[in-house]
C-alpha cells in the first residue's frame, strides 16, 4: 500500500493513505491497537469518545463518497487520522467526516493537509467549499485556528427534544460559486 515516510518528529512516524483493500485492512488492524485514539476530555473536563464507523472493505468504503483517509502511525498504533468525503450536491463540497488524534499536534497537521488539498484541487474535484460538523461546541475555537469562512451554530437538525442540543457547521469557502445557505 502507499506509504510516505516523513520526518514529522524524531520517532520515524509514517503518514499513510488508504488507497486499496490492503491499506484499508492495515488501517483497521492498527486501529485495534490504538485504544486512546478518539477519546479525551473537553476543556471543561468532560470525557468524550468519538464513534468510529468502519466499512467492511475498501469497496464498501468507496461507496460512501470516500475521498481520502490519511493516518499517522508508528507501525504499531495510529496517532491520528482524518477521513474525508466528497459530495456533488449543494454546490459540491468536501466533508471532513472524522478527525481523531491522540494529541501531539497530529490532528492539526492532518487538518492543514486536507484544507490545502481542498484549496489546491477544488476545481478538479468540482467542490466549492470544505465543511465539517461538530456536536462538541467546545471544539469551535480549535477549528477557528484554521480560519474558516463561516461557523454556524444551530439547534441539532431533526431533533424532537424540547431543548435540542446545538451543532456547529464549520465552512471554508473554496470558490466564489459557493452557495450561501441560511442554516437557521
Amino acid at each position: 500500500f502507499k506509504t510516505q515516510k516523513q520526518n514529522l518528529i524524531p520517532n520515524n512516524l509514517i503518514t499513510s493513505e488508504v488507497i486499496d483493500d490492503a491499506s484499508y485492512q492495515h488501517f483497521k488492524t492498527l486501529l485495534q491497537t490504538s485504544p486512546g485514539l478518539c477519546k479525551g476530555k473537553t476543556p471543561a473536563g468532560k470525557a468524550y469518545k468519538v464513534h468510529i464507523a468502519l466499512s467492511r472493505d475498501f469497496a464498501a468504503l468507496k461507496k460512501t463518497n470516500h475521498y481520502k483517509l490519511i493516518y499517522v502511525h508508528d507501525g504499531t498504533r495510529i496517532l491520528a487520522y482524518i477521513s474525508v468525503k466528497l459530495y456533488k450536491r449543494d454546490g459540491g463540497f468536501m466533508f471532513i467526516h472524522k478527525v481523531c488524534s491522540s494529541g501531539g499536534g497530529w490532528g492539526t497537521k492532518l487538518m492543514k493537509m486536507i484544507i490545502a488539498d481542498a484549496k489546491k484541487n477544488n476545481e478538479k474535484l468540482g467542490i466549492t467549499y470544505l465543511s465539517l460538523t461538530t456536536h462538541n461546541l467546545e471544539l469551535i475555537d480549535y477549528y477557528k485556528l484554521f480560519k474558516p469562512t463561516r461557523v454556524v451554530e444551530i439547534a441539532s437538525p431533526g431533533s424532537k427534544a424540547i431543548k435540542p442540543k446545538r451543532v456547529a457547521y464549520v465552512i471554508w469557502q473554496l470558490s466564489p460559486d459557493m452557495p450561501w445557505y441560511d442554516y437557521k
